[in-house]
């Protein structure tokens, strides 16, 4: 099988290629930049530099590819133009899409984010069922991920033979992570003596079991169907503390409190309201204030999802990136 993977330079992404290959599959990596790709040259894997936005990009090479792994986004929240983050996020998708269809490709997985869907509390925590809830209703990223998913999933209730299925990751952590995007989490910790923490918490997940996940959703994944990938739910404070240790670094927490929080998101608002770009903004601090979790029931169930601790995950962030 042959595997078309947009996105290929990012920390999802290559992992999965990097799955895909140990599998045997044959894959064919859409990305910007050959340079910036952190795997070893393979036999089975050719990389093709390409803008998702283009439809000349890609279409040429899909009447031979099985599958396409839609892994490309924009995921900068610097960005204060909604329109920015549709034309890639929304309309490019869609556009693919819609290619894929033309050409007869069997299998189309997008990866979308967990954020579409609702999240809970430990008690109650988010899944598949539950619509976007607020903060995350006003986050531009993930109102354009939200609508790049309704349109595929429009689409795919009247072309049945190209099987669309949605994969909503939660916060990924692991090797691979170019840019850095969630590694900045880790780095953040380094060499603090005092680490100031946000009084919310996130549902984290080793980007190996997520990756095992996408490629396992090209045999199981059942067509309009959507799963949360997702591993430990962890407030901040407990998520760095994981980090001090496995850096063997003493560390002293300090929560930072949520009315300064609320006071440097409303600073944020003002900057972007004078178009100043910029990722400080209301809407992403109060995402810092909520315990943003989720249950993987139903992708451990159907996908074979698994669970490794997220202590795999930051040792191997902290092992690649002293390397890197």
């Amino acid at each position: 099988m042959k595997v078309l993977v947009t996105g290929a330079n990012g920390l999802l992404a290559t992992n999965i290629i990097a799955v895909l290959l140990q599998r045997d599959y044959s894959v064919i990596g859409l990305l910007r930049n050959e340079k910036s790709f952190a795997l070893e040259p393979h036999e089975n894997l050719i990389l093709h530099k390409g803008d998702i936005t283009k439809v000349d990009s890609y279409d040429a090479l899909l009447p031979e590819i099985d599958c396409i792994i839609h892994a490309a986004a924009l995921t900068g929240q610097d960005i204060i133009d909604y329109s920015v983050y549709q034309e890639v996020n929304a309309t490019a998708t869609e556009n693919l899409y819609k290619s894929a269809l033309e050409h007869n490709v069997k299998n189309f997985i997008y990866i979308s984010t967990a954020n579409c869907f609702g999240f809970g509390s430990l008690d109650d925590l988010g899944n598949e069922e539950k619509p976007i809830r607020f903060p995350f209703s006003n986050s531009l990223y993930a109102k354009s991920k939200l609508e790049g998913q309704e349109k595929l999933l429009r689409l795919a209730k009247d072309n049945p033979d190209t099987k669309l299925v949605t994969l909503n990751p939660t916060f990924m952590i692991g090797s691979y992570d170019t840019k850095p995007s969630s590694g900045r989490l880790v780095l953040s910790a380094y060499n603090k003596r005092v680490l100031f923490y946000p009084p919310g918490g996130k549902s984290f997940i080793n980007v190996i079991d997520a990756a095992e996940a996408v490629v396992n959703s090209i045999e199981l994944g059942v067509h309009c169907e959507s799963y949360i990938l997702c591993g430990e739910n962890l407030s901040y404070k407990e998520f760095y503390q994981k980090v001090t240790k496995q850096l063997n670094q003493k560390s002293s927490y300090v929560k930072i409190p949520k009315f300064l929080l609320y006071g440097i998101g409303y600073i944020g608002n003002l900057l972007r309201f004078f178009k100043v770009k910029t990722d400080i903004s209301l809407t992403n601090v109060q995402t810092l204030c909520i315990n943003n979790f989720y249950s993987n029931k139903k992708a451990q169930e159907k996908l074979k999802l698994q669970q490794r601790s997220i202590d795999n995950g930051i040792s191997d962030a902290i092992k690649w990136f002293k390397l890197n």
